[in-house]
């Protein structure tokens, strides 16, 4: 096992993989940024240094820097976690050529499934049916239009060298194409330093549906369920359950076997996800894979008994794991429902500041993942996720119970937060029943949702 661990990451996730190390008493060495002094992580981690970078760049995005901090510490590995640096094959290999064990797939296995364009390709081969679209970059919107048209709008154009909802446009006919093309293309250059754009068929009323998999270092691979995620905003996730309601058990396995087959054929290792969206005939496309921990990974700790970040530890220290993974039947449910610093009565608009008062449930059955504390300044700098809820139980109306128990008992003041939103969300019939797609924000506004229900906590709430 690794003797000391570097976290190349921040807040809720730096703080996830420090608890692990400290059950299995591994040393971990956490990374600052000057306005992150006084994040949570900081005083958890056995030791913290602070970035010093050039005044132009994001701390957690210099690989230079955050090598000299690992050199300096001695550390024999890196966990990325998740966002930053976590997917970047420059940044797997520069750890390769320091002697350094990076906690995630190779440099190889990561340009291969990472990109999402030549994961398209990669799956289409190993038999994994892929969303209609094109496999080459589009250069003009002339190309984009005679595309587009082969496969009928409306389409997706998507950038391929990240993710998010940044550089993804719905173009519905040819006049919006030129415009939409170039939108995406400098949005994706400034977000991913890389303005590839291609394009795919747009589903309606989909379901966002992803599978979780595994590749050890000895060759095997496992896929430990899925998880739906079809509840977004601006295309970002913000309520995940697992198992879905809309995945047979016929499809689980059919699918999981064909994940399983894309793994071992990649050489992947570590923790990875496959996505899919799911027509409204119930048919998986394959999206896009990501080659890290998923911000959700902890519903599928929940149903499997498993900690997934022991496991990449495990892995990445070439420690045998496939007498457990090989034995992992999910059973029960879970869902997760992230908690921003946003408001969701106002288009979900972020809202940093200062917490004045923050009070997590807990109990049985309920686990809290988060950086968030009372006289915390939220910054505007970082992604705004505070917290994570995550609820298990044995069946699907049992989480449901609990997680609104659980989200009426949280408390956060002095900041506006998306927990309003989950409240209404549990009580909404359409969400019970498991009647609901990628459209449900769309379709469930706060303000409609507050029209039908009857619940003394929403009193003047989004006024």
């Amino acid at each position: 096992m690794f003797k000391r661990v570097l976290i190349a990451n921040r807040g809720e996730i730096a703080i996830r993989v420090i608890n692990t190390c400290k059950r299995m008493g591994v040393p971990t060495v956490g990374i600052y940024t000057p306005s992150d002094k006084h994040c949570k992580h900081v005083s958890l981690a056995d030791k913290s240094v602070e970035l010093h970078t050039d005044e132009n760049s994001i701390g957690y995005l210099d690989i230079d820097a955050i090598i000299d901090v690992a050199n300096r510490m001695k550390v024999d590995a890196i966990h990325p976690g998740y966002g930053f640096l976590s997917e970047k094959p420059e940044f797997s290999e520069r750890c390769e050529e320091e002697g350094i064990a990076f906690l995630g797939p190779s440099p190889r296995a990561m340009k291969l499934l990472g990109s999402k364009l030549s994961a398209r390709e990669f799956m289409s081969k190993v038999g994994v049916p892929i969303m209609p679209g094109t496999l080459d970059p589009l250069e003009t919107s002339d190309e984009a239009i005679e595309q587009a048209n082969k496969i009928g709008y409306p389409i997706l154009l998507k950038a391929s060298g990240g993710g998010g909802g940044r550089g993804m446009r719905l173009v519905r006919n040819d006049s919006e194409m030129e415009n939409a093309l170039t939108s995406a293309k400098n949005e994706a250059d400034k977000a991913f330093k890389n303005p590839t754009i291609y394009l795919e068929r747009a589903l309606l009323k989909a379901r966002h549906i992803e599978f979780q998999v595994v590749g050890d270092s000895r060759g095997n691979a496992y896929c430990l369920g899925e998880r739906e995620c079809s509840v977004q905003r601006r295309h970002q996730k913000i309520i995940e359950e697992t198992p879905s309601c809309a995945v047979s058990p016929e499809l689980r396995e059919r699918m999981s076997e064909l994940c399983i087959a894309a793994v071992k054929r990649a050489g992947y290792t570590s923790l990875g996800t496959f996505e899919f969206l799911m027509s409204a005939e119930g048919d998986l496309f394959f999206l896009e894979a990501n080659t890290r921990i998923q911000v959700e990974h902890p519903i599928t700790e929940l149903v499997t008994g498993l900690d997934l970040v022991e496991m990449q530890l495990k892995i990445g220290s070439d420690v045998p794991v496939e007498d457990v993974l090989s034995e992992v039947r999910p059973k029960g449910h879970a869902m997760e429902f992230r908690i921003n610093a946003e408001n969701p009565f106002n288009n979900f608009f972020p809202a940093p500041g200062r917490i004045e008062k923050y009070m997590e449930p807990a109990g049985d059955h309920v686990r809290v993942d988060s950086h968030a504390y009372e006289g915390y300044v939220v910054p505007t700098e970082f992604d705004n996720l505070l917290a994570k809820l995550i609820i298990s139980g044995r069946t699907r109306n049992e989480v449901l119970n609990r997680a609104q128990d659980a989200l009426d008992r949280y408390t956060v003041t002095g900041i506006k937060t998306t927990i309003p939103y989950h409240r209404l969300v549990v009580r909404n019939p359409d969400f019970r029943a498991g009647n609901y797609s990628i459209d449900y924000v769309k379709d469930h506004l706060p303000q409609d949702l507050l029209k039908t229900t009857e619940f003394s906590l929403f009193e003047g709430v989004g006024r």
